[in-house]
């Protein structure tokens, strides 16, 4: 097996929607190659995120409430199923289930002052034993467990 690397929500966005740090996450892709891993957390996160990045500057929709509605009106955008599913066969990104227990899932909260979602990719990192994530969130860097490259 190659060397697992965890890519965060974060690393996809600059991909997806051409942001001033894009080319600074494909160095970062080139100069760390490995097998790439995202759980369902990140999954979900990317295809919100691009969502509702999508239909403001698509169509001018602002606000959660508005994005459903508008997806209850016209159907999921398929641009940003296309273009999440598109990165993931591009990068042949591995996607994994989200793995942890309900009392560490807490505690990993708690001990390392975590949002559950950035402790649930942690905890399944863990699991995994993927130890490096790249990733522009700083919150990481308190993970012992983890490497932080960005």
């Amino acid at each position: 097996m190659a060397f697992l690397i965890f890519l965060d929500t974060n690393i996809f966005y600059h991909i997806l929607h051409n942001t001033p740090k894009t080319d600074q996450v494909l160095t970062l892709l080139e100069e760390n190659p490995g097998d790439y891993v995202i759980d369902m957390v990140v999954h979900n996160e990317i295809i919100y995120t691009s969502t509702v990045h999508y239909l403001e500057h698509k169509h001018g929709v602002k606000g959660i409430h508005s994005v459903k509605r508008w997806v209850k009106k016209h159907g999921y955008p398929g641009e940003v199923v296309n273009a999440v599913r598109e990165l993931i066969r591009r990068l042949n990104i591995r996607l994994v289930p989200s793995i942890y227990a309900e009392q560490e899932l807490y505690e990993t909260m708690l001990s390392y002052k975590l949002l559950p979602s950035d402790a649930i990719i942690a905890l399944t990192c863990k699991h995994y034993g993927i130890d490096v994530i790249l990733t522009f969130d700083e919150d990481f860097k308190r993970v012992p467990w983890l490497k932080v490259i960005s």
